[in-house]
């Protein structure tokens, strides 16, 4: 069964349907960019400003009360940040052959290290974690067919009535919103 699965780093809750999702996962199926799962940008907020803006502080009572039941402790950035250059880079990944390594790393960077990824000194250093070189990804990072990419995801999710992440496509069936693992399993 194959599994197309939108998400955005800048969101919380695509991050707790990203650690479920990989429970779900068959056993031995270590990669996450496997025939079973298909990982798609889901830009949730094209109009953050570059420099991001403030994060607004509030109760969070239950994003934290989710976050806990799979044993995350989220630690959110001081301000919301542009998730669009983390997107790009996910896709110039892709096509270097480390997307599922890239992915992973932005979301723990993004919720349990706290970090903007909206940040090109950030970006650099995450995407030298995962064995790219951050010269040549925040190069390519500027040509069309990656914007086109992210393009085409959300259209695609619109197109079957998608207006969030996490949004799950499964057999021909749309799940949005954080799942259980049982469901998604």
């Amino acid at each position: 069964m194959k599994i197309i699965s939108w998400s955005d780093y800048a969101c919380p809750f695509a991050y707790i349907g990203f650690k479920r999702l990989l429970k779900a996962r068959p056993p031995g199926d270590e990669s996450s960019e496997s025939n079973q799962v298909a990982w798609r940008a889901y830009e949730l907020h094209p109009e953050i400003p570059a420099g991001g803006l403030e994060r607004p502080r509030g109760k969070h009572g239950f994003l934290k009360a989710l976050a806990s039941e799979d044993g995350l402790t989220l630690r959110a950035s001081d301000r919301v940040w542009t998730s669009r250059p983390s997107l790009l880079a996910a896709e110039v990944a892709r096509a270097h052959g480390k997307h599922a390594e890239i992915h992973e790393r932005f979301f723990s960077a993004a919720w349990e290290e706290g970090l903007d990824l909206g940040r090109s000194d950030v970006l650099r250093t995450l995407i030298s974690d995962v064995g790219l070189d951050p010269v040549t990804v925040l190069n390519e990072m500027t040509e069309q067919r990656y914007l086109d990419a992210i393009v085409d995801a959300l259209e695609e999710a619109m197109m079957l009535g998608i207006t969030g992440t996490p949004s799950y496509l499964l057999n021909g069936a749309v799940l949005r919103g954080v799942q259980e693992v049982e469901a998604l399993l």
